[in-house]
């Protein structure tokens, strides 16, 4: 895009900003950043992009989640083998917050980056990043433009440095946007509190009631990582059940309390449990498999090994929603 006059720049930077907010609420898990980053190739041209977000170890920049647009899946693995040598790291940690322009092709940057320029077709690139005061983790967007496009210039440095906190805000919002779609889709959805990991069980965004529920389990824990490792299975633990989707490369975590209580026999349990969904006789006996009567008796029992009166307080007892 050429150079644009003030007024006209804040007005296209304004409209992206909404655009964001339409893509976070309407676009998917795993496609929202290729959407977002073509609507912000409109206004900052570029020709491929890498945004992802990652945590500094020993002074080396570690991966948690990469998104790699119009770039090989190759593209990761060769610049991790150069990551040591690359003078990027070092200049946008030293300023958080204000993009840095590097070419790729200038021998002042270093032999390992002109390879990784020349292997992948790379002439310049903007980098910024904004680190989350929480995780402590950087949100890193990297913009590419071939040899022989236009230069970056102080513009598009100041359109990155202003647009990034939108795009962090944005990703949150389209996270938090999948737990409740997913929410919709699950059995007893009031009962459980949902979160979204990366692959090395990092927390991305999580509900209030999915951190109360670790620390019933682990009281110590304090993250942002997982207190234990999680794949597909799942975790079965003494007082939480979590359960594992994979989203693209990120996993959406539903946890809740164990629902069997310790006091009343596996049938007990099971009517307590359809109880506490807020069932009515007629429909836990069908389930069940059982009479109405035979229900009643259940119900009776619980009532006495409890030492509650109603229906309500076996809700409570059995699966209070994490608020």
């Amino acid at each position: 895009m050429n150079r644009l006059d003030p007024a006209s720049l804040l007005q296209a930077f304004s409209t992206l900003t909404l655009d964001l907010q339409r893509l976070a609420q309407h676009q998917d898990i795993e496609h929202f950043q290729h959407h977002a980053l073509a609507r912000l190739s409109q206004l900052l041209a570029f020709d491929s992009a890498w945004w992802g977000r990652s945590a500094v170890i020993n002074g080396l920049p570690h991966e948690h989640n990469s998104y790699l647009y119009q770039l090989p899946p190759d593209y990761l693995a060769d610049w991790q083998s150069i990551r040591h040598l690359d003078v990027t790291v070092a200049r946008v940690h030293a300023s958080p917050g204000e993009a840095v322009i590097i070419d790729m092709r200038d021998s002042a940057n270093g032999s390992a980056l002109n390879w990784l320029g020349q292997r992948h077709g790379l002439g310049e690139l903007l980098c910024v990043i904004h680190i989350d005061p929480q995780t402590h983790l950087s949100h890193h967007l990297t913009l590419y433009r071939q040899p022989a496009a236009p230069k970056f210039n102080v513009q598009d440095c100041q359109m990155i440095n202003n647009l990034m906190l939108h795009l962090v805000a944005a990703v949150s919002a389209n996270q938090i946007r999948t737990l409740v779609a997913m929410r919709e889709t699950l059995t007893s959805p009031r009962n459980l509190a949902l979160a979204v990991c990366d692959p090395r069980g990092v927390l991305q965004c999580a509900e209030r009631g999915f951190v109360d529920l670790l620390l019933s389990e682990w009281p110590q824990w304090r993250g942002p990582t997982l207190p234990v490792p999680l794949d597909e299975r799942g975790h079965d633990g003494k007082h939480i059940h979590i359960q594992a989707s994979p989203v693209g490369d990120q996993l959406l975590l539903a946890a809740r309390i164990n629902r069997a209580l310790p006091q009343l026999s596996p049938r007990e349990n099971d009517v307590a449990q359809g109880f506490g969904e807020g069932k009515t006789y007629k429909e836990v006996a069908r389930d069940l498999g059982l009479s109405p009567n035979t229900v009643r008796h259940h119900i009776r029992a619980i009532y006495t090994k409890l030492g509650v009166k109603d229906k309500a307080r076996i809700a409570h007892l059995v699966h209070a929603p994490p608020d």
